[in-house]
């Protein structure tokens, strides 16, 4: 329970950081002050952008020390909770002047109806329970997360690169480059975060971190619906997005995707309020902050950039009188945007020889990237898939990256009755947005969480259609009823369903140590490396999963695309002395001894034994998955 505890104050330092940092950005801006709710995630979100940011400085400059991290965390985090303080006692005061002005209408009244004071959307319609309800369904559905968070993790990619790219820069104390690191020159915003994390605690604490993600997801979906549907049904909108299956399962693994989707919905929401509301200018300047926090996270924000950018031409014909206004705002706003996450893209390019490295490499040219395969275009690029997709993406989502990354039945089930609900003022253009961001992706990478960056704009329409459904008759009103339980049910089943097997770890009724023995099939290897093998070991492994080992760590699929080592040797018993020559000291084999999904290139352990003679095997086991899969493990070292 202490573990957790301390991983839950690491991220909440970290939190009260990124206020710190991102309050007085905001202020400065005079912009976001007009709602607390508003307030808050602006700033966390700045804060967020700048403190990544300052830390990718610092490690390209060599300076990512821990000590260095946690005095600034405790600096930043001091001033932000001053700034919290001083948000209090200004909601304070404010509340204080409305309870005096509320009065003294009272008092003019003198016998006539009681005061009521003003609503901002009116009365809600038919099943306005329906918005309390998401609330509670949609908390618990984040507290199930949050349980599953709260285990050390275990996510294949999390300890690929996620966390094993920030552990490593912060044990070199710089972002150094890996040639055997296909992710090392990836936009690693979201990295810098865990990193942060890294430095003030462990793994677990950048798992919150992505929970606290999600978090700021939900909320940030609020503030980008808030002009659209008015205060109240924008808050039943974020609430939603907790229901939404793939979300909830991101929060409990420390990957990326979701904190993606966060900085894109926000910068769409600031740059709604400066093109499409014509409220300030200055909305194009944090627009282009938390944009350039996106394109820092990950390629897939040029695609959303894209999109708005369309959006954007679809604007400036629309409005002939505000066309400079608008020209002069995007442009600023692509400036800081690039300022922000351009130093990602340079150092692709320094390494890769492509700014967008694996990525179109025929026109940009770079190093090879390695085959994508088939695998990632499930549909093809057949136009006449395209309308089938919705349906395929719903009902078969392991052949788009998997079933834990499912959207869910929701939308399905809702956006097409949207051709019964009357216009509603931005609802086309946030469709428009998506389409294009839907076409870019059906051509690009047809995973299914890569779609999460559309979840909060499609919740709009969910949200519209049953604030409309009160005008059906009573029949057709109670079945949608009936349907929309039926939805939150499931959504509240997948969110909580993530806790079964990790609430004793949550709670510290089993040590992360024991759950990780038969949770993570690396962890038992990773173990006996950290306390056998000495500070100079260097380990060529088969499996792709290294945070938990101590010694360095190269993949050998990368190792052998890049080198051809195998092609080059004259004999297999030759293979012990190459590596050698080579640096590495010891070899991680990995097999899968029968066909659950697991699968390895066996071209190292076929080298292995055939060279019995300069390679010895130190440990030997068997892991069962909880899929089925049974996978062998040997660490071998080379004499």
């Amino acid at each position: 329970m202490l573990e957790s505890l301390t991983s839950t104050v690491a991220v909440a330092s970290i939190a009260a950081a990124a206020f710190g940092l991102g309050r007085p950005l905001l202020r400065g801006l005079a912009v976001g002050d007009d709602d607390a709710l508003a307030t808050g995630v602006w700033s966390v979100a700045l804060g967020l952008v700048c403190g990544a940011t300052l830390l990718a400085v610092l490690g390209l400059a060599g300076l990512l020390y821990r000590p260095v991290i946690a005095v600034l965390t405790l600096v930043a985090g001091a001033w932000g909770l001053v700034e919290l303080v001083r948000a209090l006692e200004r909601q304070r005061d404010s509340h204080s002047i409305e309870r005096k002005r509320a009065t003294r209408a009272l008092e003019r009244q003198r016998g006539s109806r009681p005061f009521e004071p003003p609503r901002d959307d009116g009365p809600l319609p038919q099943g306005a329970w329906l918005p309390y309800v998401q609330l509670g369904v949609a908390g618990l559905a984040a507290a199930g997360a949050l349980v599953a968070a709260l285990a050390p993790p275990t996510a294949g990619d999390a300890l690929c690169y996620h966390l094993e790219l920030p552990r490593t820069f912060l044990r070199e104390h710089a972002l150094v480059y890996l040639p055997d690191s296909d992710n090392c020159t990836f936009p690693l915003l979201i990295e810098m975060c865990y990193l942060w994390a890294l430095a003030l605690d462990g793994g677990v604490a950048a798992q919150l971190v992505h929970w606290a993600f999600g978090i700021l997801l939900a909320l940030a979906t609020t503030v980008m619906a808030r002009p659209i549907l008015g205060k109240a049904w924008a808050r039943s909108a974020g609430c939603l997005v907790l229901l939404v299956p793939g979300v909830t399962n991101q929060m409990t693994a420390p990957l990326n995707d979701v904190g993606l989707a966060a900085f894109t919905t926000l910068a769409l929401a600031a740059w709604w309020r400066a093109a499409v509301d014509d409220e300030d200018s200055r909305w194009y300047l944090v627009a282009g902050l938390v944009l350039g926090g996106a394109l820092g996270a990950k390629y897939l924000a040029l695609v959303f950039a894209l999109a708005m950018a369309a959006a954007g031409l679809w604007l400036w014909w629309r409005h002939p009188g505000r066309r400079r206004q608008m020209l002069v705002g995007t442009a600023g706003m692509a400036v800081i945007a690039v300022s922000v996450s351009g130093l990602w893209y340079v150092r692709s390019a320094w390494h890769r020889g492509n700014p967008v490295y694996p990525f179109f490499h025929e026109q940009l040219g770079g190093q090879t990237p390695p085959d994508p395969g088939d695998g990632k275009l499930a549909l093809g690029r057949n136009p006449l898939a395209l309308p089938a997709a919705p349906w395929q993406l719903t009902l078969f989502p392991e052949r788009f990256g998997g079933r834990g990354h499912q959207l869910g039945a929701l939308f399905l089930a809702t956006l097409p009755a949207l051709v019964v609900c009357r216009r509603l003022r931005g609802l086309g253009l946030l469709l428009g947005i998506s389409l294009v961001y839907f076409g870019c992706w059906f051509l690009l990478r047809q995973n299914v969480r890569f779609l999460l960056p559309l979840v909060p704009l499609a919740l709009v329409g969910v949200a519209w259609f049953w604030m409309e459904w009160h005008r059906l008759p009573r029949l057709p009103a109670l079945f949608i009823g009936g349907l929309t339980s039926l939805l939150l049910a499931v959504g509240l089943f997948a969110g909580v369903h993530r806790a079964r097997g990790k609430l004793a770890v949550a709670l510290g009724r089993e040590s992360r140590e024991s759950y990780l023995l038969r949770s993570e099939p690396t962890y038992r290897a990773a173990l006996y490396a950290n306390l056998v093998l000495g500070e100079g070991a260097h380990i060529l492994s088969q499996e792709h999963r290294s945070f938990y080992f101590q010694p360095r760590v190269t993949r050998e699929s990368i190792y052998r695309r890049r080198t051809a080592y195998d092609q080059s040797l004259e004999s297999a018993s030759l293979l012990s002395g190459r590596l050698r020559e080579a640096g590495f000291t010891h070899l991680l084999l990995a097999e899968a001894e029968n066909d659950a999904g697991v699968r390895y290139n066996a071209t190292l352990s076929r080298l292995a034994e055939a060279d019995e003679e300069g390679i010895r095997c130190l440990t030997e086991y068997r892991f069962c998955d909880t899929d089925g899969a049974i996978r062998r493990y040997r660490l071998m070292s080379l004499r």
